[in-house]
């Protein structure tokens, strides 16, 4: 019998002894609940780290044996053993004054001298040197600028605009009769690469919050919904800049409005 060779090298039996439980534990400081990484990692399918639905029998709530496995996939994904503490499995629940990133999830770890923090971290540095991290793909600010900024001050008809709720992150409004400058469309991009996985639309909240639940989307989205499809036009246009297949200002015909106007 084949065995597959695991992901980067890394050691599953240590994983789903030692890594697998940290995703279940609970958590202060999320929203004020004790909510562990798995209450919106498995809930939330299109966040990066998808963790698998943990499985209920009787008094018993657990991750099969398949179902480890594919969590073990899914994490791999997240590391770079030739540089551990870069890899975004860390990053994200360690304090951004300690290195880390901005995690809507809440902070976990004040510094990486915390026991997970440096369990992971012995996991990860345990794979192989020459794995490196996942590529890293780039998803163009130009093309954002002219083509996606847009979108938010664009309504669907019957809906409002993103720009009614989001105006204070991502959709800020451009001044009066004229586009948004260069400063502006920078601060509204940085914003949005948040809500980005780059390389992977359907990890991507920005793309899979708005479309509608039958179609895959999230089940809450007070905004209503802007595609009913994953093959709409305008969101397959998304989809192949989230993948970095588009760049420049020219846009595609899905992607093209006559507001705000442009000098």
């Amino acid at each position: 019998i084949s065995v597959p060779k695991p992901p980067k090298g890394l050691d599953y039996p240590f994983y789903k002894e030692a890594i697998d439980p940290i995703s279940t534990r609970p958590r202060g400081g999320y929203i004020g609940s004790d909510a562990g990484c798995v209450a919106c990692h498995t809930s939330q399918a299109n966040a990066p780290l998808g963790l698998q639905p943990l499985t209920l029998e009787g008094d018993r709530v657990f991750w099969t044996e398949a179902q480890s496995r594919q969590n073990f996939e899914n994490v791999a994904m997240l590391v770079n053993p030739s540089e551990p503490d870069r890899s975004r499995l860390l990053m994200a629940p360690l304090a951004p004054a300690a290195g880390g990133e901005r995690h809507s999830g809440g902070i976990f770890w004040d510094s990486s001298n915390h026991s997970e923090y440096r369990l992971i971290t012995e996991w990860i540095a345990s794979g192989s040197d020459t794995a490196g991290a996942s590529e890293v793909v780039e998803v163009d600010f130009e093309f954002f600028r002219s083509c996606v900024q847009p979108i938010f001050v664009n309504p669907i008809e019957n809906a409002m605009p993103c720009a009614e709720c989001h105006s204070g992150e991502f959709a800020v409004e451009p001044p009066a009769n004229a586009y948004w400058t260069e400063e502006q469309s920078r601060q509204a991009y940085e914003d949005l690469v948040y809500l980005i996985d780059p390389g992977r639309p359907d990890s991507s909240r920005f793309l899979h919050k708005p479309l509608h639940p039958n179609a895959g989307g999230d089940l809450m989205h007070n905004g209503g919904r802007r595609w009913f499809s994953k093959d709409d036009p305008e969101r397959r246009a998304l989809e192949d800049w989230v993948t970095g297949n588009s760049s420049g200002s020219q846009c595609p015909p899905a992607l093209q409005f006559d507001y705000p106007p442009r000098s």
